[in-house]
């Protein structure tokens, strides 16, 4: 088969970048970009090795043909190479620097093992780097075997154009699978809250109306020969009620602060440490308390939301004897603090311990951070108290 001329390879480039337009699902990459190499480069086969730095590793998924008694049956088969181990397709992914390599067998660095456990013979290979557009390390291109023998020096063009477009797919897969575990992130932490409400709605108000409806049946029985009895006992049944009240109004203060949404993040602030000043005996001030400008609305209920957790996490769980908040704008930027003198704890040890308790707490207030474009910083020790840390941009 006579080499493919200059069109040929643009068109087929161009198809490429086509087919891999939006495309997040990177089996189909794979396939494609390696369908497109073996193609362009004349070569026997290629293969796309996808760089998995966390893992310390390099892998890819390949089409086989198998199966018994003869039957042609397609199947996937995964590669994983470690990324320090020997061969050229991980030196490459080390190094970053293109390989074309005539007779393999006579380069140090090229494992023969897998010829050896296949019976296939590489006698050419090329190896290009794969990079994203910030220079970060995605995978690696490999083709084997041209059919002419050697692989020729226009062909290492050809292949670095092949290797650009695969950068963009892997990148985009990359954007898509890490835009798909922010959703999940945000979607826990709505589940977290929605968990939260319903158990306060369940062991404050619901136990406590459900009491209050027994103890009224109770007292109209009380009353047929004790008149001033079923008084004292409704008496006392309007004071859980009133309490109850109280606990509903906090549950709809978190969830739709109004002070909020009218004024800003200075009067919440003083309306939440009004709220919870002397709870479990914490003296809660207002420190520093300014109205800065008036932020974006989703902005400023983020904002508000790591204020009220690390607040309320100060009073309930840090049991601090007093809380100090401050909320000021400095250098175009918003700063809002909450700081106790309260128990502490480690900061590395309870968010590597998050994913597993599964709780809320430091979580919310991260992701709330991060979805507002906003810098969260927590300094804590145990018994140094606690200082959580919200720097906000002013655009």
């Amino acid at each position: 088969m006579a080499p493919l001329s200059e069109a040929e390879q643009l068109t087929t480039l161009l198809e490429l970048q086509r087919d891999l337009a939006l495309e997040a699902n990177v089996d189909k990459v794979l396939l494609r970009i390696t369908l497109a190499a073996t193609h362009m480069l004349d070569a026997d086969r290629a293969t796309l090795y996808v760089v998995d730095q966390a893992k310390n590793l390099i892998w890819s998924r390949v089409l086989t043909e198998g199966g018994e008694r003869g039957e042609s049956v397609a199947q996937i088969r995964e590669i994983r190479l470690p990324l320090d181990g020997r061969g050229l397709a991980t030196e490459v992914a080390r190094n970053g620097h293109l390989l074309r390599i005539d007779d393999p067998y006579d380069d140090p660095r090229f494992d023969p093992s897998v010829d050896a456990r296949t019976g296939y013979r590489t006698r050419s290979i090329l190896v290009v780097p794969i990079d994203s557009r910030d220079r970060r390390r995605l995978g690696v291109l490999q083709a084997v075997n041209h059919k002419d023998g050697p692989f020729h020096p226009e062909e290492e063009r050809y292949a670095v154009a092949l290797a650009s477009s695969a950068g963009v797919a892997l990148e985009y897969v990359q954007l898509s699978t890490e835009l798909a575990a922010e959703r999940l992130r945000v979607v826990k932490v709505a589940e977290e809250e929605r968990h939260r409400l319903a158990r306060d709605l369940h062991d404050g108000v619901a136990q406590t109306l459900a009491n209050a409806a027994l103890g009224i049946e109770l007292a109209g029985r009380r009353a047929k020969q004790d008149v001033s009895g079923a008084l004292s006992d409704l008496e006392q049944l309007r004071g859980r009620l009133v309490e109850s009240q109280k606990g509903l109004r906090d549950i709809l203060f978190a969830l739709r602060p109004v002070m909020l949404e009218d004024g800003g993040l200075a009067p919440a602030v003083r309306a939440l440490v009004d709220r919870i000043d002397g709870t479990n005996g914490s003296k809660v001030i207002a420190r520093r308390v300014d109205a800065p400008d008036r932020l974006a609305p989703e902005v400023e209920a983020g904002a508000f939301t790591v204020i009220r957790e690390a607040a309320n996490n100060a009073v309930k769980t840090g049991r601090a004897p007093q809380v100090a908040i401050d909320v000021y704008e400095e250098g175009g930027q918003v700063i809002a603090m909450v700081e106790d003198n309260g128990k502490g704890f480690d900061v590395g040890a309870t968010l590597a311990d998050y994913g597993s308790r599964g709780s809320l707490g430091l979580l919310q207030m991260r992701e709330s951070a991060r979805l507002i474009g906003a810098q969260l910083s927590l300094d804590s020790s145990p018994g140094q108290g606690t200082r959580v840390r919200l720097t906000i941009p002013v655009q």
